[in-house]
Formats: C-alpha cells, sequence, structure tokens
C-alpha cells in the first residue's frame, strides 16, 4: 500500500445529509466519485499538535431513525473491516446522535484524533460507517502514516470552523450550523501556502509650505495558496465547506518556502476562484490569494 489514501471511483448520488424523500441506501462521501489521495499522519512519540493530524466527521440525519452505530473501519486484505465502535472518547470525541438538532434533523459526529487509532491499530486505511440498520453512511477513505518531515513535506494543512448558516453547493439550498461550533481539518498534499507581500497606505495631512506629515501608516499582507491537481469534487469542498467557513487556519509544511514559516495562519479569501482549466486535465490546479484577517501593522504618529 502507498503512505497515501486512496478514493475509488464510483457513479453515486452525492448529498449533504439523507432526507426521507429519496430512497435509500445512499451514500454522501463527496469524494466517492473521484480518485483522491487523503493522508493524515500521527506521531505516538511526540503529542506536538502539528505532528498529529485529526479529522471531524459529521453526518445529518432525519429524527426518523432514533439509533445510528459508529465505527471505524480498515482495509484488511481487500476487505473493509470492524476495527472499534465509536461510543466513547477513547479514540477522540464522541458526538451522540442529537447532540445537535437542526429542524427535522439530528446530527451525530465524531473528531477522530488519529494518533490514537495509529497506537491501535497501525498504519493502513481507515474510514467511518454509520450504521443505520437499514442502510450505512461512509465517510471518506483516510491513509493513516507515521509522521516525518519527509512524509509531510509539500503538503498543506487547512483547518476550518462551521458556526453559521452557509451556502450549498447546491444553489437553491443553504446548511444551518449556527451555535454549531464545529472545527474540521484536512491535509491537501502538493501544495504550498505563503508568498507573502503587501502594500502600505498612508494617511497624512498637507501644509501651506507644501510640506506633507504622515498621521498614519497601515501595512496589510496578503498570501498565496498553491493547491495542484485537485479534481472538481476537491475543488467544491474547498469552495463550499472551507472558503465560507466561519474562520480559516493554514499550517504550510513546505522545507523549502522561502516566504516565512506560518502556523495556524488566519486568513480570510481575497480575490476570485478561478481553477486552471486549460487542455484536458481532469484536474485543475488553482492559486488562491488571502488576507491577513488581524490588521495591527499600523503606525500613529503624534
Amino acid at each position: 500500500m502507498s503512505k497515501w489514501g486512496e478514493i475509488q471511483k464510483k457513479n453515486v448520488l452525492v448529498i449533504d445529509g439523507i432526507r426521507e424523500i429519496i430512497t435509500l441506501p445512499l451514500n454522501d462521501n463527496p469524494f466517492e466519485r473521484c480518485c483522491y489521495n487523503l493522508c493524515v499522519f500521527a506521531d505516538p512519540s511526540n503529542s506536538d499538535n502539528y505532528r498529529n493530524d485529526w479529522t471531524s466527521f459529521l453526518k445529518i440525519i432525519p429524527k426518523s431513525y432514533s439509533s445510528v452505530n459508529m465505527e471505524l473501519e480498515k482495509y484488511v486484505n481487500g476487505v473493509w473491516t470492524i476495527q472499534a465502535s465509536l461510543v466513547n472518547d477513547t479514540y477522540g470525541t464522541f458526538y451522540p446522535l442529537g447532540f445537535e438538532t437542526k429542524g427535522n434533523n439530528n446530527l451525530i459526529g465524531y473528531r477522530i484524533n488519529w494518533v490514537e487509532v495509529l497506537s491501535a491499530f497501525s498504519t493502513g486505511k481507515y474510514r467511518v460507517k454509520f450504521d443505520l440498520t437499514s442502510t450505512a453512511i461512509y465517510s471518506d477513505s483516510y491513509c493513516l502514516e507515521s509522521f516525518s518531515q519527509y512524509a509531510v513535506d509539500n503538503s498543506v494543512r487547512i483547518e476550518w470552523l462551521w458556526d453559521s448558516v452557509i451556502g450549498d453547493r447546491h444553489s437553491q439550498d443553504t446548511r444551518d450550523f449556527a451555535g454549531l461550533d464545529w472545527w474540521n481539518q484536512i491535509r491537501i498534499c502538493n501544495g504550498i501556502f505563503g508568498y507573502k507581500k503587501g502594500g502600505f497606505e498612508t494617511e497624512s495631512r498637507r501644509y501651506e509650505n507644501g510640506f506633507e506629515d504622515s498621521v498614519s501608516k497601515t501595512y496589510s499582507e496578503d498570501y498565496t495558496m498553491i493547491l495542484r491537481g485537485l479534481p472538481i469534487e476537491v475543488h467544491d469542498v474547498i469552495i463550499y465547506d472551507i472558503l465560507q467557513a466561519d474562520e480559516i487556519l493554514i499550517t504550510d509544511y513546505n522545507s523549502w518556502n522561502n516566504s516565512g514559516s506560518y502556523i495556524d495562519k488566519s486568513v480570510e479569501i481575497s480575490g476570485a476562484y478561478e481553477p486552471n482549466y486549460q487542455g484536458t486535465n481532469t484536474k485543475p490546479s488553482i492559486q488562491l490569494t488571502f488576507k491577513d484577517r488581524f490588521s495591527n501593522r499600523r503606525k500613529l504618529y503624534s
């Protein structure tokens, strides 16, 4: 097995949650129709947050389903095999069915700390199964490996917060995460964040003799993130899940980044979303511009 996770290509119906008007079974894995590598890393010998990835799994379940069992599965000898029932905080944080209610739906979730999975079951390909008795929902599959500087090089890790009503890939729909305070995390391989640049804005007063006296000076930084080889399904996750989030934190893991070190950099999207669709490339790259969420680089004059 390679060190990266793999998601198989399959034609399925993809929605944000189970709706009673559709016919089950249903798989709402947003990456299921494409082939993309999802990688996560952990280091049992070092508790440093930046050496240990985590992933939050959240599902929307109609109230007509009174119970949902969450199970951690591992791909063993070509078969998905149950490793553990996710019923407590053994492998992260357990969010039982109904921990939040939105309209006619109950929410259920689990935040997996991959270091706990690595310590218990070793490296491999994993996914979370949501068993509704009559059907099952499966998460994306993740390939878990031990952390090393070499393994994570050329990647960026993005964390984002849902805590409001945000848009959806279906333009007629919205998603209500108000009051949820739900963080998630993803690592994108073959990407880089940095290339900082910025401009100065000054406010001045001009005297009759022509002399200008600066009253204030503000420096604002912009940053660029380049992500290469992303299928459209991943682009959709970036557009609708990450870039519409309430807060975005980016950590860069490129050893050759010559513009600085970026750890949990708090940013906001700035500018357009314009993937490179040239030619017959089925996995267009994207260059995004962000602005610093903090604006304290100011000089005030007396």
